[in-house]
C-alpha cells in the first residue's frame, strides 16, 4: 500500500510538473495568449481589489459568473495587475484537474498510477494548440475540466452535488454535460425509479437552487457595466439557457456533414494532430504550426487508433458480458460520454460552422481521447496490446512535447511583437489619457495601461464608465485607428498596426 501511495505521489506530482510547463510560455509572455475577453476580467479583478466594484457575471452580460476575477483580486492587491497574476488561478484550476484526474482513474479505475497519468496525457500535456485555450480568463474553458470530474466524484452526495452543478452551471453552462453523462450511465445500469433516487435528484435540485438563490441575490448589489453602473434589467430565471439559445443553430441538415468536420480535422486541432498555424487557434506565434514540421497531419491515424481501441474494448465487455458503464470502467465511461457530447452538441448547435475562433465551446471533447484509452486499459489484458497502446500516448506526448519546445524557442529567440504593450506604452509616454478603440483593442491595452489610459470601445461596450469618460473629455481624446489616418496626420504609434488619430471639431 505505501509504495502505491508512494508511486500514486509521483504520478500526480509529474501531472502538477507537465501542467506548469505547457502554461510557462503563457505566464511568462503576456501576448501569447491575451484578448479583450480576458482583459475585462483583469479590468474587473482590479476594481474588485480597489472596492470600486462588485460584479456577478462578466461586465455587459447576465451569464459566466466572474469566478476567476474574484479569485485574481486578492493577488492583484498583493502583487498589483498584470497578465501572469491574472492567469495564475486559472493554472492552479488546472494544476487540480490533473491531480484529480489522475486520482479518479487510479481509485475508481483501478489503474496504477503510471496508467492513470498515461490516460490523462491528452489534458495534462495538452498541445498549445490547446494549452493556450485552458489559461485564458475569459471564456470559462479550464473550469469545466474540474467541474464535471467533482460531479463525478460527489455523484453519491446529492447536495453537494446540486452545490457543484449550480456553481459550474452558471458559471460555464458546459457543466450540464458531466450531470448528463452520469444520469446516462444511472439510468443504462438500471431504469427503475425509486424512492432512493428521487431523494437524491430532490437533494441535488435544492443544493442548485441555493446557489441560484445566491447568484440572484448576489446580483441586486452587483455592478454589471463597471464602476458604478447601476442594475438596468432584472436577473432572469434562465440566464445561461437563453445565452445557449442565443447561440443555438437549428438546421436538420447540416448534422451529418457538421458531425463528419468535428471528427475529421476539427477533432485534430484539439489532440494536436492536425497542422495549422498557432496564431489560428490564438496562440501568438509567426513561425510555429501545430504538427510536427515535416510530419503530415496524424489525426487519421490517431482517430482510428480510438476507434480501433474503443470497439476492440466493446468487444471484450461483450465477451465477459460486463457492461462497459459498470465497475471499474463506469469513469472512462463517463469521460468518453462527457467528450461525446461536447463534440456532437458544438457540430450540431452551430449547423456545421466548425470555426476555430469558437473552439472554446468544444474543449471538453479533449476527454473523449482520455475515456477511451482509460477504458481501453481497465478492459485489455493482453500484453503486446497495451504495449502497443503505452507506444501511442508516448509517441504523442513527444510531438506535443516537441512543439512546446519550438513555441518556447519562438519566444527565447525570435519573440513576437506584443503590439497592445507598446500601445499601452506609446499612449502612457505622451501624456494621453483618453481614447476610442475597437472593442479588441480597448479593454486589452486599457488594462495593460492599468487604467492610466481609458479607452471607450467604438463597438461592444462592457463597462460604461469608460465611454462616459471619454465623452467628458471630447476635446482630449484620440482615435487609434488600424489603419493611418484619413488625413494623413497622425503619429503611428505602433509601425504597421496602430494610428493615433484626433477628433474632427
Amino acid at each position: 500500500m505505501e509504495i502505491t501511495e508512494r508511486r500514486l505521489t509521483i504520478a500526480m506530482s509529474a501531472a502538477v510538473a507537465l501542467v506548469l510547463a505547457r502554461a510557462a510560455v503563457f505566464l511568462l509572455w503576456e501576448q501569447a495568449s491575451f484578448d479583450a475577453d480576458q482583459a475585462i476580467f483583469g479590468l474587473m479583478a482590479k476594481h474588485i481589489a480597489e472596492g470600486r466594484a462588485f460584479p456577478m457575471f462578466i461586465y455587459g452580460d447576465r451569464y459566466m459568473l466572474g469566478i476567476e476575477a474574484w479569485l485574481a483580486s486578492p493577488l492583484f492587491a498583493v502583487w498589483g495587475p498584470s497578465v501572469a497574476v491574472l492567469k495564475l488561478p486559472v493554472v492552479l484550476v488546472n494544476v487540480a484537474t490533473a491531480v484529480l484526474l489522475v486520482w479518479v482513474l487510479h481509485r475508481d479505475g483501478g489503474l496504477k498510477p503510471i496508467t492513470a497519468l498515461l490516460c490523462s496525457l491528452f489534458y495534462v500535456w495538452a498541445s498549445p494548440a490547446l494549452a493556450g485555450s485552458l489559461v485564458q480568463t475569459g471564456g470559462g474553458n479550464p473550469e469545466p475540466f474540474l467541474y464535471v470530474l467533482l460531479l463525478w466524484v460527489l455523484r453519491q452526495r446529492p447536495l453537494a452535488f446540486g452545490v457543484v452543478f449550480g456553481i459550474g452551471f452558471t458559471h460555464r453552462e458546459f457543466t450540464a454535460y458531466g450531470v448528463a453523462a452520469i444520469a446516462g450511465l444511472a439510468l443504462l445500469d438500471s431504469w427503475r425509479v425509486t424512492v432512493a433516487r428521487l431523494r437524491a435528484v430532490a437533494l441535488a435540485g435544492i443544493g442548485y437552487m441555493v446557489v441560484w438563490q445566491l447568484v440572484r441575490t448576489g446580483f441586486v448589489f452587483s455592478n454589471p457595466f463597471g464602476p458604478g453602473a447601476p442594475i438596468t434589467a432584472a436577473l432572469g430565471g434562465g440566464n445561461n439557457i437563453e445565452g445557449l439559445a442565443s447561440r443555438y443553430c437549428w438546421a436538420p441538415e447540416t448534422i451529418l456533414p457538421g458531425l463528419r468536420g468535428m471528427f475529421g480535422d476539427y477533432l485534430g486541432i484539439l489532440f494536436g494532430a492536425d497542422d495549422h498555424r498557432l496564431a489560428d487557434v490564438g496562440v501568438r506565434s509567426v513561425i510555429v504550426r501545430t504538427n510536427v514540421p515535416g510530419l503530415p497531419a496524424f489525426w487519421p491515424l490517431l482517430g482510428a487508433i480510438f476507434a480501433v481501441a474503443l470497439a476492440r474494448v466493446i468487444w471484450i465487455s461483450g465477451r465477459a458480458r460486463t457492461p462497459l458503464w459498470r465497475g471499474r470502467g463506469a469513469v472512462g465511461a463517463f469521460l468518453l460520454l462527457v467528450g461525446l457530447q461536447a463534440g456532437v452538441a458544438y457540430s450540431v448547435a452551430r449547423c456545421g460552422r466548425l470555426d476555430l475562433t469558437t473552439m472554446r465551446y468544444a474543449l471538453l471533447t479533449l476527454y473523449l481521447g482520455v475515456g477511451v484509452v482509460a477504458l481501453f486499459f481497465i478492459h485489455e489484458t493482453e500484453r503486446r496490446w497495451r504495449r502497443s497502446m503505452v507506444a501511442v500516448m508516448v509517441l504523442w506526448a513527444v510531438a506535443s512535447g516537441a512543439a512546446h519546445v519550438r513555441l518556447l524557442n519562438e519566444y527565447l529567440f525570435h519573440e513576437p511583437p506584443n503590439p497592445h504593450r507598446q500601445l499601452a506604452t506609446y499612449l502612457v509616454g505622451h501624456d494621453i489619457r483618453y481614447a476610442r478603440a475597437d472593442y479588441w483593442t480597448a479593454y486589452a491595452t486599457t488594462f495593460l495601461a492599468g487604467e492610466r489610459v481609458v479607452i471607450a470601445s467604438t463597438d461592444t461596450v462592457r463597462i460604461n464608465g469608460y465611454q462616459s469618460e471619454v465623452d467628458a473629455h471630447r476635446s482630449e481624446a484620440v482615435t487609434v485607428q488600424r489603419e493611418p489616418c484619413r488625413n494623413g496626420v497622425g503619429p503611428e504609434a505602433v509601425p504597421g498596426t496602430y494610428w493615433i488619430c484626433r477628433e474632427m471639431k
